[in-house]
């Protein structure tokens, strides 16, 4: 693809949609090895002391800060932050500059390449259409992290529609500089760079034109963006129609108040459910039952109870599942809402207190067979094509309803706002 100057001066005659910035990045001369300085965003993480062990100077510090009496944990951060700028730590890029961003994983034997870049957006709610509700507290801490550093540690991960793959023909094609290039602990393979070129960067603003912008992860920092007045945010966009769009289930784990086995489970279920009994042998055995739930014509789930650990259960939905009447057609389909609003809490009562999420099937097997957990429902994937219908509809998914596979790494750049 060529990039024509042209561009540049039809471009700047209007307020862009995306736009450069100098982003804040570790400095090569202080830091050897990036791997040991980046961790997940903040609410994937589950134990924050590894990444505190893993460096001094990891992101961790600035994403998910502690307090140091008599500084709580935002001012905390924010000489953190200081601190390391002023020791050279971390440096100002020198031009303004997107960043491309390539991952490279696998999952389920099948190998993935998902790229994307970030650049400030200019934040519109009439086309930033979210999927999830955010809560309170977290957006109350976001709030103040931000707002202390003016500093956005983390990104808002937005996918955009782009069947012709214009803006990955770009991002491909268009002269870039590697900046970071390393295998992290899940290894996932990152690729960094930096793009500078005036014409790359406004053939990708007019590529991305007014497109809607749908929010993967992020939320709470979009919500945040809103209350705090700005104009742009970082934001990492993908295409939602590239081969490498992974999205992993969270399943649901169960602690009963009041003990149901396994027969008065399926007995409250099998009016609205086709069930199949299969033997839980080894791990191959769950392996194979979530591909078949995830390759279903019809919504279908997993059952595996305590008190049946031989046992594997699949349930097909049969006849719907009564729903309030002013529910929309679209959550009635989807099939983490048949699960979690109808078969859960509709037809077996149970109640918000007494779910809990994980994304790890093995491990929940384990709980399970420990007698930690009583029941546990294995989920298939929820698919873009759902995110994208409940987003169009401004509607919400019941909570911990996707998990974009692998998260967006905090630390390989942050974005300092006036």
């Amino acid at each position: 693809m060529t990039f024509h100057p042209a561009c540049v001066n039809k471009f700047s005659m209007q307020e862009p949609y995306i736009k450069p910035f100098k982003g804040i990045l570790f400095s090569s001369e202080k830091i050897s090895d990036i791997a040991s300085c980046v961790c997940p965003p903040y609410d994937v993480i589950s134990n924050a002391g590894a990444y505190y062990e893993r460096n001094i100077f990891n992101a961790i510090r600035l994403e998910l800060p502690e307090k140091n009496p008599p500084l709580d944990k935002y001012n905390n951060a924010k000489e953190t932050l200081g601190n390391w700028l002023q020791q050279g730590i971390l440096k100002f890029d020198n031009e303004d500059t997107v960043y491309i961003y390539e991952q490279e994983f696998e999952v389920g034997h099948k190998n993935y390449l998902r790229r994307g870049f970030i650049a400030l957006n200019k934040i519109e709610k009439n086309r930033m259409l979210t999927h999830e509700e955010t809560r309170k507290k977290a957006k109350e801490d976001r709030e103040r992290l931000i707002s202390s550093l003016k500093t956005y540690t983390s990104f808002v991960f937005g996918l955009y529609e782009d069947r012709m793959q214009g803006i990955e023909n770009i991002l491909t094609t268009a002269p870039k500089e590697i900046v970071y290039d390393f295998i992290d602990e899940e290894l996932v393979a990152n690729r960094f760079y930096r793009m500078t070129d005036n014409a790359a960067i406004n053939a990708l603003s007019q590529e991305i034109g007014n497109k809607n912008i749908y929010i993967a992860d992020g939320h709470h920092r979009l919500d945040v963006s809103y209350r705090l007045g700005l104009s742009y945010i970082p934001i990492y966009l993908t295409n939602m129609y590239s081969d490498g769009i992974v999205i992993l289930p969270y399943h649901r784990m169960v602690k009963f108040k009041q003990f149901k086995n396994i027969n008065q489970i399926l007995d409250a279920v099998r009016r609205h459910a086709d069930i199949e009994k299969i033997p839980m042998e080894n791990d191959s055995s769950l392996i194979t039952a979530m591909e078949r739930i995830a390759q279903s014509d019809r919504p279908a789930y997993l059952f595996y109870s305590k008190d049946a650990p031989g046992e594997l259960y699949i349930l097909k939905a049969g006849s719907p599942i009564s729903m309030d009447n002013n529910m929309h057609e679209s959550l009635k389909k989807l099939k983490v809402n048949i699960v979690h609003n109808g078969l859960l809490k509709g037809l077996l009562n149970i109640a918000d207190d007494e779910i809990e999420f994980t994304q790890d099937s093995h491990e929940l097997i384990s709980d399970i067979r420990k007698g930690n957990i009583d029941l546990g429902i294995f989920l298939p994937p929820t698919t873009v094509e759902e995110v994208k219908d409940i987003a169009d509809h401004s509607l919400y998914m019941p909570p911990k309803s996707t998990f974009f596979y692998p998260k967006i790494l905090t630390g390989l750049v942050f974005y300092q706002y006036e």
